[in-house]
Parts: C-alpha cells; structure tokens; sequence
C-alpha cells in the first residue's frame, strides 16, 4: 500500500507529538523544521488532523499542536 506524502508527514508528526508532555504543544513551524518539510503544508495536514479530532490547536505563544488523546 502506498500513502500519499501529506499522509506520511501526519503520521512523522503524530508520533512526534506522542513524546510531548501532555500540557505541552508543538508549533507547526518546529514540527516542519523537524522533518524538513515547507511549514505551510506540514500546518494543511496538521489542520486536517485536528478536524478529525486527532490532534488539538492550543492557542497564544506557547501554542501550537498535541494528541487530543494519550498516546
């Protein structure tokens, strides 16, 4: 089975955030910085993910992304 690429960046993402402290976050800026991937399009997958009620947004300046459910 093949995934398409935005697939498999969500995926790097998600297991990533599964080693975040639960009252932490991570920006999408850090995470695209991370894998190496443009911000823009890891944060279009990371939006996707949070409709679906996979991931949570935290707001403010120490805001970004977390599992909406422990890991």
């Amino acid at each position: 089975m093949r995934l398409s690429d935005g697939v498999e960046w969500g995926v790097h993402a998600c297991s990533l955030l599964a080693v975040v402290p639960p009252e932490s976050a991570l920006p999408a800026s850090k995470l695209a910085e991370f894998h190496g991937v443009p911000a823009a399009y890891l944060a279009k997958h990371l939006q996707a993910l949070a409709r679906a009620g996979i991931l949570e947004t935290v707001k403010g300046p120490r805001g970004g992304y977390r599992l909406a459910r422990p890991a």
